[in-house]
């Protein structure tokens, strides 16, 4: 043997005259193979103005010197070509396109090809720097998913599968400008789809609904039917009794349509005053708690007249005929609640609660979604006294066919004895709408009774 097995470099060979000629030949041939990289893997003739050290894969067809040689190296040695098979494995970097080639045995691939698949792998970024955060990192302007063809072996579809562990977990698209949320599809601490939307990425609103089980969509923040609302309670949650249809109002009167349970007391809360002196009138003075609400409501040119109401005051009385509602350790029982009676399928209740004392539970049903301020609420929504004044919409849907047609209620709040808390401007209407937290008295059906 008188080369080498794997690069084909000469041997000396004893007794071998002029050894400095074949060591040299050796020497030309590792400098040309060693750290292998070519400028160019284009070109199918020699370049015009080669230099010494130069290095090429040679492209097919080729002419020239370098006809027959396609796909070997050709380096460019004394002032003329030497050429050197390459061998499967053999790596190399073309520098103009700063790609790594390997040798497969009958082609040049790109190395990034090489693996039949990656597993396991822990980080990987494309375009960008992957991190324990988010080890699935990309930055990139366009992005192509394409299902593999039936042609190709494949079904012709295309199916992303997403899973959460379970349904308090989160699910979702989250949408971002300048790394803050704007909007979020998916299924947000529960199971059902929701679109939500969010002006500062921190407060976020429910636009649209689909409850996993019914299938049924509701739009909590659309204006359907929001202009057409007429409460169903007769004196329009004024408390001043039903016959009150004016702006103004009379003493207060507790309705018949609420119920103070486990021995819980009514009594009025102050009432809001039109023209009232407050905001520059002549009829009196607020209470400080109606002023509060005002100002919640109402822009301050509209603070000084409006339709007169009551809120009704409830102390929390010693009975446990109900069972509690625990809540930091601290058992709470059933203190108001809408008086049951025939109810519809499907009702939207709305309220002012205010807790003085300590927190007020508002405790939902099977088939009920509440919102504060807004704000759908995953868990037992609480009303506490730092919050003042709490906007409660309730959107209460029952199956008729599992019904008993007077319960749920969609109003059970649930106190502590001798806590106190208002309620001011209760509605009740048929089927589901939206309400505004602003809304403040929605009139009842007696507004239009002769």
């Amino acid at each position: 043997m008188e080369t080498t097995p794997n690069l084909s470099l000469p041997y000396i060979m004893p007794s071998q005259a002029q050894k400095h000629v074949t060591h040299n030949e050796a020497l030309q041939t590792l400098d040309s193979i060693v750290q292998l990289a070519v400028l160019d893997r284009d070109l199918s003739v020699p370049p015009a103005a080669p230099s010494d050290g130069e290095r090429y894969i040679i492209a097919a067809d080729a002419t020239g010197e370098w006809a027959e040689k396609d796909g070997w190296i050709a380096a460019r040695q004394d002032g003329g070509w030497i050429f050197l098979r390459p061998q499967p494995g053999w790596l190399c970097l073309v520098v103009d396109e700063e790609a790594l080639l390997f040798w497969t045995g009958t082609q040049w691939q790109g190395a990034a090809s090489a693996p039949g698949a990656l597993q396991n792998v822990p980080l990987l970024g494309l375009g960008t720097s992957a991190d324990a955060v988010n080890p699935l990192s990309a930055k990139l302007n366009k992005a192509l998913w394409a299902a593999l063809t039936t042609m190709e072996g494949g079904s012709g579809d295309l199916r992303y599968t997403l899973n959460k562990q379970g349904p308090d977990n989160v699910l979702s698209l989250l949408m971002q400008s300048n790394w803050s949320g704007r909007a979020e599809i998916g299924l947000v601490g529960n199971d059902d789809l929701s679109i939500r939307v969010s002006a500062d990425g921190s407060t976020w609103r429910d636009v649209l609904t689909v409850d996993r089980t019914s299938g049924k969509v509701a739009l909590p923040a659309s204006d359907f039917l929001s202009n057409f609302a007429v409460s169903l309670l007769p004196d329009s949650g004024r408390f001043a009794g039903n016959d009150a249809r004016t702006q103004l109002a009379g003493p207060f009167v507790f309705p018949s349509y609420l119920t103070a349970y486990n021995g819980s007391t009514v009594a009025d809360g102050g009432k809001f005053i039109t023209d009232n002196n407050d905001y520059g009138g002549t009829a009196g003075a607020l209470d400080p708690n109606i002023r509060d609400l005002i100002d919640k409501i109402r822009e301050p040119a509209y603070r000084r007249y409006g339709v007169e109401f009551h809120a009704a005051l409830i102390t929390m009385g010693s009975g446990t005929a109900s069972s509690p509602v625990t809540l930091d350790g601290e058992e709470h029982y059933l203190s108001l609640f809408l008086t049951f009676g025939p109810r519809a399928p499907a009702m939207t209740f709305h309220a002012y609660v205010c807790a003085l004392d300590g927190p007020i539970v508002y405790l939902p049903s099977a088939g009920q979604t509440i919102f504060k301020n807004g704000v759908k609420v995953l868990d037992t929504p609480t009303i506490i006294n730092a919050d003042g004044w709490a906007s409660i919409t309730v959107f209460d849907q029952q199956n008729s066919r599992e019904s008993w047609d007077y319960s749920p209620t969609p109003l059970t709040l649930y106190a502590q004895e001798g806590h106190r808390y208002l309620i001011a401007c209760p509605a009740l209407m048929g089927g589901l709408t939206r309400v505004d937290d602003s809304v403040g008295i929605i009139s009842g059906i007696n507004r239009w009774l002769p």
